[in-house]
């Protein structure tokens, strides 16, 4: 059997060797350890590296954090989205490319497989309609970007173009549910996306002319969706294909939200603090806020199986509690600072 031959990456190793030694590098360091040679700079861009650390290389959590940008083009400001990617640290990794097709607004951003993070619908405006006015015109656009590769890619359309939606992620299919149309109307449909098949499929959904979706999540396999203004959460069963109504004893205006260790964190307008429910308990409760500057309607999201706040404008550092512990009401400030505003939290994994 012939010898493999010492590897161009680092001498004495074999090819195979020295890449899974390079693959095992945490994503922080990619940056000065692409200052050592062209070989490794080059072997971290490649498609090659990224299938090496799937197989061999350490998954990481990062958080994601989509943000509104702007920049002035023929004197006029152009609004794009964007994302900064921060480790379980803090470290600021840098941003990943915007995200392709027209500026929208009142989209929806999941993740699916842990690690992809999908950008659904939304709406742009459309100028010119009525004279010197602006038309809004909902989109049923989806996009998909794979940090293994650093790419945004088109995934298959919506069914019906909407936004303003409810939407969760539910043993690895994507719910989308009602929202409004162009015109403005509430939509009374919802439709359910296949990753497997890259494929949307309209589903049946209780047919309420006064149900207005504030938010949805996945408790226990099951999707739950939070009626606007209402008492009442709908329960969609995947399995049964089946919905029921639970009457969870408060109304909620909702407009952030996170889901953390089978407990659901929100605010809502006009009503201090940062709300609790517990779906399994079917219980309430509530926990301080501080007052920060720039922090008018926080955003939620989750960092280390932690809440975090982070300010609706940019320029602010994020805060952060582990609301489980006794000391609940104390959040500690954090390195974290976005530099766009209207955040969106996800978490992605590779």
């Amino acid at each position: 059997m012939a010898e493999s031959s010492p590897s161009s990456l680092i001498p004495g190793l074999t090819d195979d060797v020295a890449e899974r030694c390079l693959s095992r590098i945490p994503r922080y360091d990619f940056r000065i350890i692409s200052q050592v040679c062209r070989g490794w700079r080059m072997f971290i861009k490649s498609k090659h590296f990224a299938d090496v650390r799937k197989l061999t290389g350490p998954v990481e959590e990062f958080m994601c954090v989509m943000m509104d940008g702007r920049f002035i083009r023929d004197r006029q400001f152009v609004n794009y989205l964007y994302g900064e990617v921060f480790d379980a640290s803090g470290n600021n990794l840098g941003q990943i490319p915007r995200v392709p097709g027209p500026f929208k607004s009142r989209f929806g951003v999941a993740v699916l497989g842990g690690g992809k993070i999908v950008i659904i619908g939304g709406y742009a405006e459309v100028e010119g309609f009525p004279v010197d006015g602006n038309r809004i015109s909902a989109s049923a656009d989806v996009y998909e970007f794979d940090p293994a590769f650093n790419s945004w890619r088109n995934l298959a359309p919506m069914n019906i173009p909407r936004y303003s939606f409810a939407f969760a992620v539910a043993d690895g299919l994507l719910y989308v549910i009602r929202g409004r149309s162009s015109d403005g109307k509430h939509l009374l449909s919802s439709e359910v996306y296949n990753p497997e098949t890259n494929q949307w499929s309209l589903m049946d959904c209780p047919h309420r002319p006064n149900f207005r979706c504030a938010f949805a999540f996945s408790f226990n396999s099951k999707l739950y969706v939070v009626d606007d203004k209402s008492r009442f959460i709908e329960i969609y069963d995947p399995k049964t294909e089946t919905w029921e109504e639970l009457d969870s004893g408060q109304s909620l205006s909702v407009y952030s939200y996170t889901v953390i260790r089978n407990k659901v964190y929100f605010f809502e307008h006009n009503k201090p603090g940062l709300g609790v429910f517990d779906p399994e308990e079917n219980s309430w409760s509530s926990v301080f806020v501080p007052w920060a500057p720039g922090a008018y309607w926080f955003r939620l999201g989750e960092w280390n199986n932690k809440v975090i706040l982070i300010a609706r404008m940019g320029g602010c550092n994020a805060l952060t509690g582990d609301l489980d512990k006794a000391n609940s009401s104390k959040w500690t400030a954090t390195q974290i600072k976005p530099s766009g505003s209207y955040p969106t939290i996800v978490l992605i994994n590779f």
